[in-house]
């Protein structure tokens, strides 16, 4: 087998588990929602999503990004075999996730009257925010522990934490709303992370790695490489935060409240049909670019291949999200969002360049220019308000869908210059043929939908859809021998 082979099974393994995972965590979600609603009503489901949301943004800040952004540093001290190095990388990390979650703590605590009354109207649930904190040290030594595996790209594991926690919170919860119904809300709360918590500590024992003596000020000086890119990233996650606050502000000030909630509907749906997609691919993609950005010939090469899979992977999935939007709505949501259709379409039609856009985005997170990623997002981010507030002016829900696909087609040829300028990196032909035979698809798919009528138009949809299937795995074949993939899982069972 060719190392190339290999490296296009690795990105797809990783691909296909931590696509489970993340059908099986909305499913855990789900079921908890369910749950939730038959035992403490649309009340305790409001009170529960208040704390969490308040939790929620203090994590955002106080964790310091370093979740994610110490993926890079422990990837490179993993892969140089340098064992004093990967010890020495690895205490430092630990060190900082004990400050980051002290951090959460105290926040929480100084803040948790503000908390309360901005939540409550009043300082009745103080304490409840106060008891709450604690949260904060399960959370960050799990996230630490995923951080560990993720870096060390243990995905097995990952994987299996990852699912068992989700379990393991859900069991732990449900008896506790059973029994003490709304009063159950906080301690509920509590017990999932810390049940979730318990299961990481299972799977740190498949990476050991022993720590070294550091002084407290070589952990500070060690670890801003670390912090400087979370806080990048951290402001860049409040900003598409920020971003999103403007619009819907701007959108329920100049059109409608259904409008609103036409465009939210619209983007959950698109964002979870096609989120399961990057999240499980950047699982993997990030650590294995970061442990070999320094060799110029593997890191091009990772991230060629990891284009022209996730642009083989977003072809199947794309072209069925436009086939199957109406039949979504109507479960997910309902008949009366039906309008919210067109603007999802246009939006789908920007998603190939979002996944070029978030593939080129890597290279400057794990070359370690965090000023550039910064105002590459900062450009991004505001392009995107200004042609939404544009757009929506202009034509209404439909011109959210324009100024999203305008946006991602800008940001990608920005990037695309940014890169080729500072890098001397340009994909290969065989990334633009995938995006463009991913773009004519889904073109004709909307033209067929727009033009045709029933019930011819079910038959020239299901060609294209059949085609493109029928593409997709020819070419998904080439780099990754499906059949002997398909022998392995047989000879499993």
């Amino acid at each position: 087998m060719s190392e190339k082979s290999t490296h296009y099974k690795s990105i797809f393994k990783a691909t296909s588990i931590f696509g489970g995972v993340q059908v099986f965590n909305i499913l855990i979600t789900l079921i908890r929602g369910k749950a939730v609603a038959l035992l403490i009503g649309t009340a305790g489901m409001g009170l529960n999503g208040l704390f969490l949301s308040g939790l929620n943004l203090i994590k955002t800040i106080s964790s310091l990004g370093l979740a994610e952004s110490a993926v890079r540093d422990l990837s490179k001290a993993h892969a140089s075999g340098d064992e004093h190095k990967m010890r020495l990388t690895f205490t430092v990390f630990g060190r900082w996730i004990w400050l980051t979650a002290l951090l959460g703590i105290l926040v929480t605590i100084g803040l948790s009257p503000l908390l309360s009354r901005f939540s409550f109207n009043d300082t009745s649930h103080t304490w409840s925010y106060i008891a709450l904190s604690c949260t904060f040290i399960f959370g960050a030594l799990m996230g630490g522990i995923y951080t560990i595996l993720r870096a060390t790209r243990q995905l097995k594991y990952l994987a299996q934490a990852n699912v068992l926690g989700g379990v393991a919170g859900l069991l732990i919860a449900l008896p506790i709303f059973y029994v003490w119904g709304m009063a159950g809300v906080v301690p509920a709360i509590i017990a999932s992370a810390f049940a979730a918590y318990l299961v990481s500590l299972y799977f740190k024992r498949k990476v050991q790695v022993q720590t070294v003596a550091v002084s407290w000020k070589e952990t500070i000086d060690l670890g801003m490489p670390m912090v400087k890119l979370g806080l990048s990233l951290t402001v860049v996650n409040l900003l598409a935060s920020a971003v999103a606050f403007a619009l819907n502000g701007y959108i329920s000030k100049t059109g409608t409240l259904s409008d609103v909630g036409l465009y939210n509907a619209g983007l959950a749906i698109v964002d979870g049909y096609v989120g399961m997609v990057f999240t499980a691919m950047s699982t993997d993609y990030f650590p294995r670019l970061s442990a070999l950005i320094n060799d110029e010939k593997q890191w091009r090469q990772v991230v060629n291949q990891q284009a022209e899979l996730v642009l083989i992977v977003l072809a199947i999935v794309l072209v069925l999200l436009i086939s199957t939007t109406p039949l979504l709505i109507r479960i997910l949501l309902s008949k009366s969002f039906l309008p919210a259709q067109d603007f999802i379409f246009l939006a789908v039609l920007a998603i190939p360049f979002k996944g070029l856009v978030w593939v080129s985005g890597f290279i400057i997170l794990a070359k370690n220019n965090n000023k550039l990623f910064m105002t590459v997002e900062i450009v991004a981010n505001l392009l995107l308000l200004i042609l939404n507030i544009l757009c929506y002016r202009l034509y209404g829900l439909n011109g959210l869908g324009i100024s999203f696909l305008v946006a991602f087609i800008l940001t990608a040829i920005m990037i695309f210059w940014v890169i080729q300028a500072k890098y001397e990196f340009t994909f290969n032909k065989e990334v633009f043929k995938l995006a463009t035979i991913s773009m004519v698809s889904l073109i004709a798919s909307l033209l067929i939908i727009k033009t045709l009528s029933s019930p011819i138009v079910y038959v020239a949809q299901f060609i294209v859809v059949l085609l493109t299937i029928t593409f997709s795995m020819h070419e998904l074949n080439k780099r990754v021998n499906l059949k002997s993939i398909a022998q392995k899982v047989r000879s499993k069972f």
